[in-house]
């Protein structure tokens, strides 16, 4: 089943909606923006109901807010996005964010920062814009599970009509000719696709990529991002 929903607003209720926009679920929100004492924390909760919130403390640095947040969250089920890694703590301070799930990813440099947690090998997934998610059944813990594992693309007017992931590779289909970056660990480009509307475009691992994700983008401009699937390299036996 696929629901769609907008990760990033900032209402209390966070509904998920099917393709004919009707709401199959409701999940709990929490929107905040913490002015710690060293730069300021922008971020969401995500969670099946409601749960107690630390307040905010404008003495403690970022990674001292981050630490009571997931503190707050432990056992709950609840996820963590932050919506501005770059500037809550920047790419060289970017391993104080482990545990936080889901990054907000609207500008490049906060991209640098999503591909430097996933360089470290942590599963982070990101979000911009509309997220669509593929989900088990229209069920508060099916989302979750969805946002916690990345089953879900993130886009900017630009809405994959098909996307199959394997441990081989990728296949995605478009209703419109999309030309798709291949970023592998690093944050570097491992390759191009590009293809016609409604062509299946298929990316295959090489094995050394260590991750890869996609960032499409159609001829206007408008985008999407899959998530990352981790890519294990296959032993040889001699």
């Amino acid at each position: 089943m696929r629901l769609i929903a907008d990760l990033l607003g900032l209402d209390a209720a966070l509904p998920l909606l099917d393709d004919e926009g009707i709401t199959r679920v409701t999940l709990w929100r929490h929107a905040a923006r913490w002015a710690c004492r060293d730069a300021p924390l922008d971020f969401r909760l995500l969670g099946a109901e409601a749960i107690a919130v630390p307040e905010p403390e404008p003495t403690e640095p970022v990674v001292g807010a981050l630490a009571r947040l997931l503190r707050s969250t432990r056992g709950t089920g609840t996820l963590i996005m932050l919506v501005n890694p770059f500037a809550a703590v920047g790419v060289e301070n970017i391993p104080v964010t482990e545990g936080v799930r889901l990054f907000g990813v609207t500008s490049d440099a906060d991209m640098r920062c999503w591909d430097a947690i996933l360089s470290t090998g942590q599963p982070v997934y990101g979000v911009c814009g509309q997220t669509t998610l593929d989900v088990q059944s229209a069920r508060a813990t099916s989302a979750l599970s969805a946002l916690a594992y990345g089953l879900f693309t993130s886009d900017t007017g630009l809405s994959l009509t098909g996307l199959h992931e394997d441990r081989a590779g990728v296949v995605y289909a478009c209703d419109r000719a999309t030309t798709a970056e291949v970023i592998i660990k690093g944050g570097f480009e491992g390759g191009e696709l590009r293809g016609e509307a409604n062509a299946q475009i298929t990316w295959k691992d090489r094995g050394n990529e260590g991750y890869v994700r996609l960032a499409i983008q159609d001829a206007d401009g408008n985008r999407c991002l899959t998530q990352p699937r981790f890519v294990v390299q296959a032993r040889t036996h001699g």
